[in-house]
């Protein structure tokens, strides 16, 4: 699915990814390459090249720059023909059907929920979380409020773009403790092969 993968901005480059570089004026160097588990590629004249947790167009920005002592245009694209497929989210907590989900373009959280077969009835539709890693490998918890939806409509604060690996849970109404929920829940429910952890603490949380 090279389209969806290249076109989405905040599709992270991650291991087994093939991307395709394109030189506009030294076509010599077009190359089809696979991030190798370090999240590393080798390149014509620059060598070893970090690519993984990069945007593809942070990617290309990056070869520019390493190619400018080499080339006198070094414009470069840079297109994920494989590997959205790989990348995925997890919903869970009073959803109808929890588990992972690849990251689909456009795919937001209530589109998530909505393949997820919904919020159960126990469920606080107004106070969902989002538990999202940041560039520095922290966890941000992103509360949204469902509910709202049916008041003001869908907007950026109630129905995210979901990004990749987030973990969508929907809280029980009954808690009054969220964050040690949270906590419980990763800890017992979040599946390793979805390929990510987090290490909730108290400098990432918000609220209680």
């Amino acid at each position: 699915m090279p389209a969806p993968a290249a076109t989405s901005s905040n599709y992270r480059i991650a291991a087994g990814d093939e991307l395709a570089l394109k030189f506009f004026y030294a076509p010599e160097l077009n190359e089809t390459v696979t991030v190798r588990p370090d999240g590393r590629i080798h390149l014509q004249l620059v060598g070893e090249v970090q690519a993984s947790e990069q945007t593809p167009q942070q990617l290309a920005d990056a070869l520019k720059r390493a190619y400018a002592g080499s080339l006198r245009y070094p414009e470069v694209s840079v297109d994920v023909e494989k590997g959205f497929g790989r990348q995925q989210i997890f919903v869970g907590g009073e959803v109808g059907r929890p588990g992972a989900q690849p990251l689909l373009p456009s795919l937001t959280l209530m589109r998530a929920l909505i393949v997820a077969q919904g919020l159960t009835d126990r469920a606080a539709a107004n106070r969902v979380v989002i538990l999202r890693r940041d560039a520095a490998g922290a966890t941000r918890v992103l509360r949204a409020d469902v509910a709202s939806q049916a008041r003001r409509g869908a907007d950026d604060g109630n129905d995210p773009l979901l990004e990749p690996f987030d973990v969508v849970l929907a809280v029980p109404s009954r808690i009054s403790r969220v964050n040690k929920w949270i906590d419980q829940y990763v800890r017992r429910n979040l599946p390793v092969n979805v390929g990510f952890s987090y290490d909730l603490n108290d400098n990432n949380r918000s609220g209680n």
